[in-house]
């Protein structure tokens, strides 16, 4: 009983199977529209660019905007790279064309075909036909957003009925192909688009099934479709009001020409449908070569200038792409055979065509401008000013600024047309001033614009005559004057000057001086001081006498206006005020204020009475005899005027030492040194510091001092000021203060005062054995190339420490002396070295007081050379460096040594082992600190004892020699040391002992 079950059950699966998706190969997952919507999401400036391609083309279609509608791009996408490319090139076209032409990019994603092909890039993105729609859909999405981001509206062809569920937000035009027009689910399907949508004539050349669609596309509909979130549903739709008719040719030939237009609007307009209709360029149209493209569009052209059929051309459809023509899609799947720009589908024009064609379409719009204005009586004008009035008489708001923009326009080639000759065009044109001037305030800057360029066109018509309608017109064009926004306020002062220049409007006159006077906004003050000027330009005589008084008064208070542009523009009025009306300027300038004067340069001799002239020839003068001149006239410097040609005798001839020494800045001087590679000496820096000479007392040469700068371990610098005035020149370059001085000489000087002087390979250290009488400064020069900067004093007894040259640093500088840093690395050097100072006086008041008094004692400068403080924070830094502490900031001062430098001369295990434990550490530190380490040198015992403890510490864990004193720096070098030998018999003993042992060992010495 159970297998006669399976069996019958068996059959009943088998017979389903025959009858439902017997031909259906294979289903796969759809992503959902919501999906990807919300993967791409819609951007803001992409909404802003659709929003506005929607409305231009709904009001082109409806007629209530007269330009021309260009769908315009190639005939399908396949490589949305060049599709990029393209749309930058239209953008910046549509952009310079949008008066005349509302340019929609032609983006078709899917391609219906007579028999088979490819189909599109949704359908197979990779143009290999393995159908990767998922794929295709993200590529399509991803690219509409990036072109509406840049600016520009697309449109896309409706092939498939699902597919504008993921795209249909980012289109703002819409196609139904020949095709499928006659289609029920197309029709349904654009009854509920939110886009305006073109019906092409059948491919035979059938009108009628396109006249018939836009009737089923405009009525409610109900069917089946798929939602957002990809699930079946029944759609209501209330139709859509923006649909037209594409002729686009057919089997029977084109149907462009102007019997074809006039036979298919009196058509629909039969039908009861929009009567207004868009070309297609190719197609049947261009009998399927793209060459012919340029052909329909000149055509096309001629009927908008020229032929009464041209007021029902809404739009013009063209396939063009970066190269011309078409290729096919390689049959091996190598895509890079393609060639980058060319349509693989139907053939396009290039770019360059292109652009010819729709200059040539501009150039239509504007001639159909032109013939719709023409006028052959008053009548004919009345008639068509009722017909802009009422298209006028809306709410200001988004879906009316182009309803009322194109009524202005309207109103505009009116004017231009001829309709100011009629003597009702004042009385009639009152009617919409009330709109126009709206129109000047409104926020929309286009419509502001459109509104001005209106009332220009009537300045320019009427001339003298446009008096009645400036009164009613000047306030508000007025009020974009004082707009924050510069576009407004520069357009109303272009439109306002315009009319002046051919309106003059002198009654105009005290409301403008009004404003340049007291309003304020000083944007209106400085707009109202430009049309000022206008008026004292344009105006006659006799016109503008009657506001003279206005006008200075203006003047003068616009010359001293806290706005510098008011004030600048003002200036300019003056200099025109006076030509034109000369007799009045004495009159004028014995009203002004004395800081009018002063930017009016209106001189003493000028104010009692002498003419305008002789003011003007005065103030070409030259400086010298102007200044000559004030003089003579009673000025307090009368008595030590003089010509300029005995000024100029007197400076030549006069001796150099009598002549008034020029104001110079303070000289600031790098500092001068001899380095490792040069011949031992210290050098030492004079630092001349000049105060301004005052002409013309000839001041002498002051004194300058000689500073000797000392590094302590990296970077512990201390200054000494020495009484020696070494002998200046009358005139020192301000950049540098080297005395000149040979190399051979400097060596040879420093050998004599450093008999014992001894240069190494790796440093060099000058010991001077005696100390002369008095501290005599030596420079040597920084001209040999392996001569490094720094400064040392020659005071015995004292050590030199060779800083290294590269990380150099600079000197602290003492309070009453400025170092001017050297321009290059070459001047600059490594740095300043330290030395010991001796008994020498250090940098502090006790110091400056003992040499301004001639020199003093080494008692009674104390026993260091530095602050305090500076002895605990080098010590430190040793500490630290010896005990291996790498997190401390200050462990590599101190004589922390560089692995090349130091060679042990002990023959011990452990004397070697703290050497390399001692340098690991020092090195470790000093690759993180951001100063050069310093070598250290030893010192002798007669030098203070903070040197003696550096020394002693740098020397540490070596043999040798180091003397000691009884000074209490002394006592504290001896304790470091015994701390330092402690250290190491700890660590030799760890080296033997085991793991634990050497741990333990480790940490007590850490510990001490």
């Amino acid at each position: 009983m159970s297998s006669t079950t399976n069996n019958n059950s068996h059959r009943y699966v088998h017979a389903l199977n025959e009858l439902d998706d017997v031909n259906i190969s294979r289903i796969r997952p759809l992503i959902p529209p919501q999906i990807l919507m919300e993967d791409l999401p819609l951007t803001e400036s992409a909404a802003a660019t659709i929003v506005k391609g929607r409305k231009a083309a709904e009001a082109i279609i409806q007629g209530t905007d007269d330009r021309l509608l260009v769908v315009v791009g190639p005939c399908s996408i396949h490589n949305p790279a060049a599709a990029l490319e393209y749309a930058d090139s239209l953008r910046v076209y549509a952009d310079a064309a949008a008066e005349d032409l509302c340019i929609v990019m032609r983006v078709y994603f899917e391609k219906p075909r007579t028999t088979v092909g490819w189909k599109g890039l949704i359908n197979d993105p990779d143009l290999n036909n393995n159908y990767a729609i998922n794929k295709g859909l993200r590529k399509a999405r991803t690219l509409l957003l990036d072109i509406s981001e840049k600016g520009l509206p697309a449109g896309c062809e409706l092939l498939d009925t699902i597919s504008p569920q993921y795209i249909g937000d980012l289109i703002s035009w819409g196609a139904i192909g020949a095709r499928t027009t006659e289609s029920q689910v197309h029709r349904e399907l654009s009854s509920g688009m939110s886009v305006p949508i073109g019906f092409k004539n059948g491919t035979d050349g059938n009108v009628k099934i396109a006249i018939d669609a836009i009737k089923s596309a405009e009525s409610p509909h109900c069917f089946l479709s798929v939602t957002k979130q990809g699930l079946s549903a029944i759609v209501e739709t209330q139709g859509n009001k923006h649909c037209h008719i594409i002729l686009r040719g057919g089997v029977d030939g084109p149907n462009f020409e102007e019997s074809y237009v006039e036979n298919y609007t009196q058509q629909l307009l039969k039908a009861g449908v929009n009567p207004r209709l868009m070309i297609d360029c190719s197609h049947g149209n261009s009998s399927k070569d793209f060459r012919k493209q340029p052909i329909v569009s000149d055509s096309i052209a001629h009927q908008l200038s020229a032929t009464e059929t041209g007021k029902y051309i809404s739009g013009v459809m063209i396939e063009s792409n970066l190269v011309e023509g078409n290729q096919n899609i390689p049959s091996d799947g190598d895509l890079s055979k393609l060639v980058y720009g060319m349509s693989v589908t139907d053939a396009c024009v290039n770019w360059d065509d292109t652009v010819k064609m729709l200059d040539n379409l501009r150039e239509g719009v504007r001639n159909r401008r032109r013939r719709a204005a023409a006028l052959s009586n008053a009548s004919d004008f009345e008639a068509k000013f009722r017909t802009l009035l009422t298209k006028l008489d809306v709410v200001e708001g988004e879906e009316t600024w182009g309803q009322i923009d194109t009524a202005l326009k309207g109103l505009t080639s009116l004017v231009q047309a001829g309709a100011t000759k009629f003597e009702t065009f004042v009385p009639t044109m009152k009617q919409a001033i009330k709109y126009v001037n709206s129109a000047v305030i409104s926020e929309r800057t286009r419509l502001s614009g459109t509104a001005l360029a209106l009332v220009e066109e009537m300045a320019k018509q009427m001339e003298t005559r446009f008096t009645p309608i400036c009164d009613m017109v000047f306030p508000s064009a007025m009020k974009t004057c004082g707009r924050a926004n510069k576009v407004f306020v520069n357009r109303g002062v272009n439109s306002l000057t315009t009319v002046i220049t051919y309106s003059h409007i002198p009654e105009q006159t005290p409301r403008i001086c009004d404003a340049a006077s007291t309003d304020p906004n000083k944007t209106v003050r400085s707009s109202a001081a430009k049309l000022l000027m206008a008026i004292v330009s344009c105006c006659t005589v006799p016109e503008l006498t009657p506001h003279l008084a206005v006008v200075e008064s203006a003047i003068a208070s616009g010359v001293v206006d806290a706005n510098p542009d008011a004030r600048t523009t003002a200036r300019q009025t003056y200099e025109i005020y006076i030509k034109r009306f000369g007799n009045r300027v004495e009159q004028f300038h014995t009203g002004l204020s004395a800081t009018a004067k002063k930017y009016l340069k209106i001189g003493a001799a000028t104010s009692n009475g002498a003419s305008q002239t002789a003011t003007a020839a005065a103030q070409r003068l030259p400086l010298r005899d102007r200044i000559s001149a004030q003089r003579a006239n009673g000025k307090p410097a009368a008595a030590a005027a003089a010509s300029a040609q005995q000024a100029d005798a007197l400076s030549s001839s006069a001796p150099a030492a009598s002549r008034p020494k020029p104001v110079r800045p303070v000289a600031r001087n790098p500092p001068l040194a001899v380095g490792k590679g040069g011949a031992g000496a210290v050098a030492q820096v004079a630092l001349s510091l000049t105060s301004e000479v005052k002409a013309p007392e000839v001041q002498p040469p002051l004194a300058t001092s000689d500073i000797a700068t000392t590094t302590a371990s990296n970077g512990v610098e201390n200054l000494l000021i020495s009484t020696e005035e070494p002998a200046t020149t009358d005139k020192q370059p301000q950049d540098s203060a080297r005395p000149s001085a040979s190399p051979t000489a400097t060596a040879h000087e420093s050998r004599a005062h450093s008999p014992d002087a001894k240069v190494e390979s790796e440093s060099e250290v000058a010991a001077p054995a005696s100390e002369p009488s008095h501290p005599t400064a030596t420079a040597s020069p920084a001209a040999t190339a392996d001569t490094a900067e720094s400064v040392a004093v020659e005071e015995a007894p004292q050590a030199v420490a060779v800083v290294d040259k590269k990380k150099p640093r600079r000197a602290a500088v003492a309070p009453q002396a400025v170092v001017k840093r050297p321009a290059s690395r070459a001047q600059r050097g490594p740095g300043l070295q330290f030395s010991s100072l001796g008994s020498g006086g250090g940098a502090g008041s006790g110091s400056r007081a003992a040499n301004k008094k001639g020199g003093a004692s080494a008692a009674s400068r104390g026993p260091h050379a530095v602050r305090p403080q500076s002895r605990n924070i080098v010590s430190s830094r040793m500490e630290e460096a010896l005990r291996g502490r790498p997190k401390s900031r200050f462990g590599a001062g101190g004589g922390a040594q560089r692995p090349q430098a130091v060679k042990a001369t002990s023959p011990s295990d452990s004397a070697d082992r703290l050497d390399r434990m001692t340098l690991r550490s020092s090195s470790r530190l000093s690759n993180s600190l951001p100063f050069p380490t310093v070598e250290p040198v030893a010192a002798p015992a007669s030098g203070p004892g903070y040197l003696r403890a550096t020394a002693a510490s740098a020397k540490r864990g070596t043999d040798a020699p180091v003397s000691a004193t009884t000074t209490a720096a002394s006592r504290g070098t001896k304790r470091r040391k015994q701390d330092a030998a402690s250290t190491t018999d700890d660590l030799v003993s760890a080296e033997s002992a085991p793991k634990s042992a050497k741990v333990g060992a480790r940490r007590r010495s850490a510990t001490k």
